[in-house]
């Protein structure tokens, strides 16, 4: 082993961090079907700001006629964490199982592809693993993923719960019961309708697992005699509904039974994205390369009322 190759694998990290992140974020399913919001280095505000019913005649009420209050101000905070991946590397081993007939002596950063392996690899396996369990994420004592920070997952249930012990506080969910093969498409139905009628309008999805989404494809070729199909694009919309409601399978929602129906932006995932936060860390030791990955992320809820879901976990 030469050392050259051991400072080409070290620097990698440092030389190509940029889209080392890229890949770690775009490999993530979570970010495809959520808005991302970067440069978040810790938490942000999210304010949401109503006005009051108040329009009235100006011909009748000519004088200054202001409702009270007006302005009001809420809202909610996306709030990311820390988090970290360790990776060590022995290149000795690792030239052995992965092209080593390429390995040749003075070769440079633009054509040793095992470090760009290695890289690649590490990013969407991070992704991966944030994908697989990030929904049911609980924030506890962040000695794994899932409990790092409250997923979307957690935090429907726990809005569900706040609704209970303060009504108007949290989610009130749609009662659809049990979601089988034989009852699925009327099921999804009652989610979307119970949606605000001005979001039908510009349009919203309606988020669910893949089991979920085999139960809607058993139930409405069943119903109609034929496949549920997407259009050319790959998405697939509710019938009768203009293409304004989608159905999004998610793998990021496992097995869930939850139907989730909200336009994509209030459904935020935060990352640094800036390359601050965002790090990989290198320290050699003899043979042995030492990479911490450390990255932003955290997930949040713009706006209870632009939500419906069901009754399902």
């Amino acid at each position: 082993m030469s050392l050259t190759d051991t400072e080409i694998i070290d620097a990698y990290a440092g030389a190509y961090q940029h889209e080392i992140f890229s890949t770690l974020h775009e490999s993530m399913d979570l970010a495809k079907h959520m808005t991302v919001m970067r440069g978040i280095k810790n938490t942000l505000r999210l304010t949401k700001l109503t006005i009051d019913e108040g329009v009235k005649s100006y011909y009748d009420f000519e004088d200054f006629d202001s409702v009270g209050k007006d302005l009001h101000y809420t809202g909610r905070d996306l709030t990311t964490t820390l988090l970290k991946r360790d990776i060590k590397i022995n290149p000795l081993r690792e030239r052995l199982t992965w092209r080593s007939e390429r390995q040749r002596r003075g070769v440079s950063l633009d054509d040793l592809p095992f470090a760009e392996f290695i890289a690649e690899t590490t990013a969407k396996g991070i992704a991966r693993e944030v994908n697989k369990y990030a929904y049911y994420a609980k924030k506890v004592d962040g000695s794994s993923v899932s409990k790092s920070f409250d997923g979307i997952g957690t935090q429907i249930a726990k809005a569900i719960e706040s609704e209970n012990s303060v009504p108007g506080s949290g989610i009130v969910p749609v009662a659809t019961g049990e979601i089988t093969a034989q009852n699925a498409v009327s099921k999804f139905e009652m989610v979307m309708e119970a949606m605000p009628t001005e979001f039908r309008a510009h349009g919203f999805n309606l988020y669910c697992s893949y089991d979920l989404f085999d139960k809607y494809n058993k139930d409405y070729r069943e119903r109609y005699k034929k496949n549920f199909a997407c259009n050319t694009d790959g998405v697939f919309h509710v019938d009768n509904t203009a293409g304004m409601v989608r159905v999004i399978p998610c793998t990021w929602m496992r097995e869930s039974q939850r139907i989730i129906a909200t336009p994509q932006e209030n459904l935020l995932m935060g990352i640094d994205g800036d390359n601050d936060m965002d790090k990989i860390h290198t320290h050699s030791e003899f043979e042995i390369i030492k990479w911490r990955v450390m990255f932003n992320l955290g997930y949040a809820i713009r706006d209870y009322d632009a939500m419906r879901v069901n009754d399902q976990v």
